[in-house]
C-alpha cells in the first residue's frame, strides 16, 4: 500500500442515473481539495448558510462566461474528513434532463480546476483515504449491481464490514500462530517442546473457517449470476406447458403434435429472490426431420451446459427404458427432480416408479396441480440455505485470494509431518496472511487497484 499515493486533484461526475431527455433529479458529485472553491464559481445563492459543512442550501447554477442562469439547484456541502471520500465533497442536485445536467457539468469542467472522474474513482479515493476497506468498496459495487433483494441485503452486509470482520478474525488467528513460530526460529531453546498436534488442530480450525466462507459463496453464487434450469424429456410430456406455467406467459407453442418445439426457448424469472433462466428444449425422440434432430442434439447438450435439470415424463405412458437411459446421463447433483406429468389422467396408486421414487414429484401442469411443490424442490436444490449469522458473497478476486491463503495452510501439512525447520512453517503462514491482506486491500499494487475500480460506474 505504501506505493499507492492518494491523488490530490479534484474530480467531478454525474452520480445519478439519467434517461435521455428527461428525469426528476440528477446529482453531480465533486470531490477534492478544490471542490468547494470550484463550485462557488458556478453557483449563485443568497443563503446565509451557504458552504457550511453538512448543509443543504438553495441556489442557481450559472454560466461563468455569460452570467446566464442555467438551472435552479440544491447544493450539499461535506467538508473533509467527514465525507464519503474523506475529501471536500460538493453535490449539486439539479433537474434531471440530460441537457441541463451535461451543461452544468460542462461549465464546471471548463471553468474551474476540475477534471472528469474515472470509473469508481470516488470509491477509490474513499479507500485510499482510509474511509472504507477494499471489501466494503467492492460491496458498494455489488449493491449497485444487485438484481434481487437477497443479493442487495448481502452486499449491504459487506458495506457494513461483515466480510472484513470475518477475514480479520481468521488473519488474527494466523498472526498468533506465526508469532510463536517466529519466536521459536530465533529462541527455540527458551521454549518447551513444540506440540505439533495442537498446532495442526488449531490450523485445521482456521482452515475450516476459510472453507466455510468458500462454501457460503459457492451456495450464494446464484444471487449474483443466477442459475439455469433445462426442461428435458421426450416429446409431448409437458415441457413447454411447464415453461408457460412458471413464466405465467404463453412463451412456448403448445400442441399435441410431436416435435413442436425444435429450438431452445428461454425465459428469465425471479423465484423466491433467485434469478432463474428456464430453458425449454426439444423433445427427445427418434426422428428423420433434420431440423428436429438439431434441436434434440441441443437438448442433450443442455444436460452438460445447464446448472440444473428437471426431467419430465408422461404418467400415462409411464417411465420406460428410453426415459431411464436419458436420466442416467444426468449427473445426480444436477437433477432437481423427475417430474411425472398429467396426474389428472391417472390414479397415483397405479404408478410404478420405485427406482426414482425418492426424487419424483407428480404434477398436472395443465390443471396447475403441484407447482408449489416443484418450486420448493427448486429452492432446496439451488441452495437457498442460510449459514448461521454470516452473510457474505465473495467476488472472483476475493475467492482467488482466499483459496491461495488456504493453499498456503494446506502446504503446512507436509512440513508438519516431516517436522521440517520452523522457517518453512513461517514462510507459509506469512504468505497465507499476505493473501488475506490482499483480499481486504492491505497488500495491493496500483495496477490491481485500478483494475478493481475500473469495473465501477463513473459516479461512484
Amino acid at each position: 500500500m505504501s506505493t499507492i499515493i492518494p491523488l490530490d486533484d479534484t474530480i467531478a461526475a454525474i452520480a445519478s442515473a439519467i434517461t435521455l431527455g428527461k428525469g426528476g433529479i440528477a446529482v453531480i458529485r465533486v470531490s477534492g481539495p478544490d471542490a468547494i472553491n470550484s463550485c462557488r464559481k458556478i453557483v449563485q445563492t443568497k443563503s446565509k448558510k451557504a458552504w457550511e459543512s453538512n448543509r443543504v442550501f438553495h441556489g442557481y447554477a450559472k454560466d461563468i462566461e455569460n452570467e446566464k442562469l442555467v438551472d435552479e439547484i440544491l447544493v450539499l456541502v461535506m467538508r473533509s474528513p467527514n465525507s464519503f471520500t474523506g475529501e471536500d465533497i460538493v453535490e449539486i442536485h439539479c433537474h434531471g434532463g440530460i441537457i441541463v445536467v451535461n451543461r452544468i457539468l460542462d461549465i464546471l469542467l471548463k471553468r474551474s480546476n476540475v477534471r472528469l472522474a474515472n470509473p469508481g474513482e470516488f470509491s477509490q479515493r474513499a479507500f485510499l483515504n482510509g474511509k472504507i476497506d477494499l471489501t466494503q468498496a467492492e460491496s458498494i459495487n455489488q449493491l449497485i449491481n444487485a438484481n434481487n433483494i437477497r443479493a442487495a441485503e448481502i452486499a449491504f452486509k459487506g458495506i457494513q464490514g461483515e466480510l472484513n470482520n470475518q477475514i480479520n478474525l481468521i488473519k488474527n488467528s494466523l498472526i498468533d500462530q506465526l508469532a510463536e513460530i517466529e519466536a521459536r526460529v530465533d529462541f527455540d531453546e527458551d521454549f518447551q517442546e513444540f506440540n505439533y498436534d495442537k498446532f495442526s488442530k488449531d490450523l485445521n480450525i482456521i482452515k475450516e473457517k476459510i472453507n466455510y466462507l468458500i462454501e457460503i459463496t459457492e451456495r450464494n453464487r446464484y444471487l449474483e449470476n443466477g442459475i439455469s434450469i433445462a426442461l428435458i424429456g421426450k416429446t409431448n410430456v409437458g415441457k413447454s406447458s411447464l415453461l408457460n406455467l412458471l413464466s405465467k406467459q404463453d412463451k412456448a407453442i403448445v400442441t399435441e403434435i410431436p416435435g413442436t418445439t425444435r429450438d431452445i426457448i428461454e425465459v428469465n424469472l425471479i423465484i423466491k429472490d433467485i434469478p432463474i433462466r428456464i430453458i425449454d428444449t426439444a423433445g427427445i425422440r427418434n426422428t428423420e426431420d433434420y431440423i428436429e434432430k438439431i434441436g434434440i442434439k441441443k437438448s442433450l447438450e443442455m444436460i452438460k451446459e445447464c446448472d440444473y435439470i428437471i426431467y419430465i415424463y408422461d404418467l400415462k405412458s409411464g417411465l420406460n427404458q428410453d426415459d431411464e437411459e436419458i436420466i442416467e446421463k444426468i449427473p445426480a447433483n444436477k437433477l432437481i427432480s423427475i417430474l411425472g406429468n398429467k396426474k389428472d389422467l391417472i390414479s397415483i396408486k397405479n404408478i410404478r416408479n420405485k427406482k426414482y421414487s425418492d426424487n419424483t414429484i407428480f404434477m398436472s401442469i395443465k390443471e396447475n396441480q403441484g407447482e408449489g411443490l416443484l418450486i420448493e424442490k427448486i429452492i432446496d436444490k439451488c441452495g437457498n440455505k442460510e449459514f448461521q449469522d454470516i452473510e457474505v458473497l465473495l467476488n472472483e478476486r476475493q475467492m482467488s485470494n482466499l483459496r491461495d491463503s488456504l493453499k498456503n495452510l494446506n502446504d503446512t501439512s507436509n512440513i508438519i509431518d516431516k517436522k521440517l525447520p520452523f522457517d518453512f512453517l513461517a514462510i507459509e503462514l506469512r504468505d497465507s496472511i499476505k493473501n488475506l491482506a490482499k483480499l481486504t486491500g492491505e497488500e495491493l499494487t496500483e495496477e490491481l487497484l485500478d483494475n478493481i475500480f475500473s469495473k465501477f460506474c463513473i459516479g461512484k
